[in-house]
């Protein structure tokens, strides 16, 4: 249990040093821990702003669940954001089934299926000043098993951004 809790504590951290180093203020919060299995970082941000999680033994090439994290920073709207993404995604794969739900806190919930990508997901889109932050679980749809998917399910929704107002502390912290 204790592993369990500095991985999650060093998991906000790299997150919150790597959304600073983006020029933002914020960075995810979520509860990877409600998810027992043992979660490996496999890169912290790239140079797209995303950051990526597999579960032990799997790489980022040969993945059968993954958790991201990304920061795009921009100043359009969310609706104009995820407009765009779902367009991008159809054009992609024409046969994707997505549903969309609008929270009340200006984020969106966006579970889909594309075959042609070889992946189920679920994602949250949530806007801040500075952009728009997005966690995602993604499973290969044979993979898929409903009580994990669940589990995923409660743990994006009940993801939030966090303040990050000492981010030159928490850098200097994971840094040392």
């Amino acid at each position: 249990m204790k592993r369990i809790i500095i991985f999650f504590f060093c998991l906000v951290f790299t997150v919150s040093l790597q959304a600073g180093m983006f020029g933002s203020d914020s960075a995810i919060q979520f509860h990877i821990a409600k998810d027992p299995r043992k979660w490996t970082p496999i890169m912290r941000m790239d140079k797209d702003g995303i950051g990526k999680f597999v579960l032990k033994g799997d790489s980022v090439e040969a993945w059968k669940e993954m958790v991201s994290i990304q920061v795009d920073s921009t100043t359009v709207s969310l609706r104009k954001y995820m407009d765009t993404w779902k367009n991008i995604r159809m054009k992609a794969d024409s046969k994707i089934d997505i549903k969309e739900e609008t929270m009340g806190d200006d984020s969106i919930i966006v579970t889909y299926t594309s075959l042609s990508s070889d992946e189920t997901s679920i994602r949250r889109f949530i806007k801040d000043k500075d952009g728009v932050y997005i966690l995602a679980y993604h499973v290969r749809p044979k993979f898929k098993n409903d009580e994990t998917f669940k589990i995923w399910d409660d743990i994006v929704r009940t993801a939030t951004l966090i303040q990050n107002s000492n981010k030159d502390e928490i850098a200097q912290s994971v840094l040392d």
